[in-house]
This record gives C-alpha cells, sequence and structure tokens, in this order.
C-alpha cells in the first residue's frame, strides 16, 4: 500500500476547499439552478428557477434557506448554503 500525503477531508478529483460531500451537494443545486441568464439573481428568482426545473424538496429547502440579497455566481450561493469554497492559487 502507497502512502499519500493527502489531507483526510481532502478526496482525489474534488477542488481544495471543498469535500466531496460539498460536491455533490454544488452538483445537485447546479443541475436545477444553473444556466447562462440565471446569475445574478436573488433568492426569489433561484427558487422560481428550481421550482420551473422541478428541482427536489432537498434542494427547494436549501434555496429558501438562502437570505435575501443578489448572488452573483453558483459558487457563491454554493458558498453561503455552507457547501465550501473552492480554493485558488497556489496557497
Amino acid at each position: 500500500m502507497a502512502s499519500t500525503s493527502r489531507s483526510p477531508d481532502h478526496e482525489p478529483g474534488t477542488p481544495r476547499g471543498i469535500g466531496p460531500q460539498g460536491v455533490q451537494a454544488r452538483s445537485e443545486l447546479a443541475r436545477w439552478i444553473s444556466g447562462a441568464d440565471v446569475f445574478p439573481a436573488d433568492r426569489s428568482t433561484l427558487l422560481a428557477r428550481a421550482q420551473e426545473q422541478g428541482a427536489p424538496d432537498a434542494v427547494l429547502e436549501a434555496v429558501r434557506s438562502l437570505p435575501e440579497q443578489t448572488f452573483a455566481t453558483l459558487a457563491e450561493v454554493a458558498q453561503t448554503l455552507g457547501y465550501g469554497k473552492e480554493e485558488t492559487g497556489q496557497g
């Protein structure tokens, strides 16, 4: 068995700063609220989009839990929901 120096909370193929569960949650969220014409968007717009797309209850509840503000990107929504923040750069 080969040993690795990977931190225990970072899985191969996941962006640094986001755990596997966060990646899955972000992916599910993106499936229902993403699109070229969606952002910037506020909570009401995102909720309407998710409902129009037939999002499952878990996604609708997550969107409903967002604060009333305008979000510039899906990444900002995901971070607000606690799904992690992708770390960039050499850091």
